[in-house]
């Protein structure tokens, strides 16, 4: 086949005007020297993630002592009695204490030292006294240590005392002589309940109080002798 060649279309040449873009020099004036790391603000990047020079790290000790000293700034000491550290048993001190309150050599739990003991706690705590469960109350062993249904645990805690809850010991009368034990009359710090309890269940809140000595010596005693 023959082949045709097509014809040149003549287009018009269109002139492009230049646009001159400006340079943008971008780099600090030389006369200006750049603030040293030291001078630079932190960035803050969001509340708690600060950039800029990182502070010393603290070790674990350090940390303690901070969110202790905060912990006291915001809340009573009695609430973070349970936080101090208890000084070690020494058992020929301890029965010195309680052959002082008896005035004699025999220690052992009868009825004769308990009225003893019941007495001398009448004279020597300190009131209001602020309780709470050394362990578990009895009736919640099975909640607790069991398998027991933890909603049915919750909804009795309303009406039943617990080891968990704070109680309040407003007068010696309330310390009674009842069976083998002392109890005590308590009242329930946030809904008023009333309860009777043995005192060898309670311990003081307050760790730094002189009712946690006396409290933690009766129930050592009670226990073991």
């Amino acid at each position: 086949m023959p082949k045709f060649n097509k014809p040149k279309v003549n287009q018009p040449k269109v002139n492009k005007s230049k646009v001159n873009k400006p340079k943008l020099d971008d780099r600090p004036a030389q006369s200006k020297s750049l603030p040293s790391q030291s001078e630079l603000p932190p960035v803050q990047l969001d509340e708690t993630i600060v950039a800029g020079r990182r502070p010393k790290p603290v070790n674990d000790f350090q940390r303690l002592l901070e969110e202790l000293s905060e912990l006291r700034a915001t809340y009573e000491p009695e609430a973070l009695g349970h936080l101090l550290p208890k000084p070690e048993f020494n058992a020929e001190q301890f029965e010195i204490r309680i052959s002082k309150i008896f005035r004699v050599q025999d220690i052992d739990v009868s009825t004769e030292t308990l009225i003893k003991y019941l007495d001398y706690l009448k004279h020597n705590l300190h009131f209001p006294c602020y309780v709470t469960g050394i362990e578990d109350f009895e009736w919640e062993e099975e909640y607790v240590i069991g398998e027991k249904s933890k909603k049915e645990y919750a909804r009795l805690k309303k009406t039943q005392p617990s080891y968990t809850d704070t109680f309040k010991i407003d007068r010696p009368e309330d310390l009674v002589f009842q069976e083998d034990d002392i109890f005590v009359n308590v009242e329930r710090v946030g809904d008023c309940r009333k309860f009777t309890l043995p005192l060898s269940d309670l311990e003081a809140v307050d760790a730094s109080s002189p009712n946690n000595q006396l409290l933690d010596d009766y129930a050592v005693w009670f226990i073991n002798y």
